[in-house]
């Protein structure tokens, strides 16, 4: 990636590794392509505060890459045994994280993706991306249709839009889920306390889960589910679940930081039906809200789709998916 490639935007080095800096009046966005275009950095330009978990140093990153900025999940989360039946077809994938025997995130978020183009003009600043399975032979052996995810990270006023389009490029369907495993920086402000946060998600039923943290099939309600949909402090708080999306009003997790005086509405269209939450120990300064289209190993759940959320991509079919980040600023009076 040439500089003279980007028009619209900047390169800059994240980690040792080329970037792509995009900006507006409001905020500020790094995209490294060679990272499976994750979006490493979002800043809001009027309190300087980062928003997005980032590592203090590539040792950092590399030993938990999950943990920081928006890695892209395709598909998201575990699949048991990495192995799952479609179609009258059996698909073996990597077993990449040993501790569960298990498939886990996918295929993309680690990959470099190319710059399709960058632009600005006085409406928005963008960069669009692309991942096309044909010249990943690694991706190939393990999902054998051609698939292409044509992603455009968008700002726009005192919002990040994220769109990803995945194009079935083959002459069979398959089975596709997508995710985020998004990580904010919580609280976003230095000195703020993280007992004057509070955390809400759209969060309905939850899913119950193995040993392995795998979802058995069975659902039940959870005691924090009322408080996380109104919004509850974290401090003290471990999260690690897997929830069903809520059915009634924004399909969104709100982050409010009263002393750093900014509220973050991360907003999913409704192909997300699932959303993990996962904060660590609780005390390590990040919470993750992850959007997922399908559940946790849903390839082999016994479940309808319409439980699990797994769809099906028709031959040489497409569809899109959509969030965005809203960065709004928030009042003490507010409440």
């Amino acid at each position: 990636m040439r500089p003279d490639d980007i028009h619209g935007g900047r390169v800059v080095a994240w980690l040792g590794r080329p970037g792509v800096l995009i900006e507006n009046d409001r905020l500020q966005a790094t995209i490294v392509p060679a990272l499976g275009s994750r979006v490493v950095s979002l800043r809001c330009k009027t309190t300087g505060a980062e928003l997005l978990h980032t590592p203090a140093s590539v040792e950092a990153y590399e030993s938990a890459p999950m943990l920081y900025g928006i890695p892209v999940l395709f598909p998201p989360n575990r699949i048991a045994g990495g192995s799952f039946e479609y179609g009258g077809r059996a698909y073996r994938l990597d077993v990449n994280d040993p501790a569960t025997g298990s498939h886990a995130h996918g295929f993309v978020h680690d990959k470099a993706w190319e710059v399709i183009s960058c632009g600005k003009d006085e409406e928005s600043a963008r960069l669009v991306t692309a991942f096309d399975s044909a010249f990943h032979p690694s991706v190939t052996a393990q999902f054998p249709h051609r698939f292409r995810l044509v992603m455009r990270v968008e700002l726009r006023g005192n919002a990040l839009f994220q769109r990803i389009d995945v194009h079935n490029e083959s002459d069979a369907a398959f089975p596709w889920g997508l995710g985020y495993h998004t990580a904010f920086n919580f609280p976003f402000g230095a000195a703020s306390s993280p007992a004057s946060c509070t955390f809400a998600a759209p969060v309905g039923r939850r899913w119950q889960l193995d040993a392995r943290f795998l979802p058995t099939g069975e659902l039940a309600e959870d005691a924090r589910g009322a408080r996380l949909r109104q919004g509850m402090s974290l401090s003290g708080i471990v999260l690690d679940d897997v929830f069903e999306a809520a059915g009634n009003g924004a399909n969104e997790a709100v982050l409010t930081d009263p002393e750093a005086g900014i509220r973050v509405r991360y907003r999913a269209d409704r192909s997300y039906g699932t959303w993990v939450l996962h904060n660590g120990d609780g005390g390590q300064g990040f919470v993750c809200p992850e959007p997922y289209t399908c559940v946790t190993n849903a390839f082999n759940l016994a479940l309808p789709p319409e439980a699990t959320g797994m769809q099906a991509l028709a031959p040489y079919a497409s569809a899109s998916v959509d969030c965005s980040i809203i960065v709004e600023p928030y009042r003490s009076e507010e409440s």
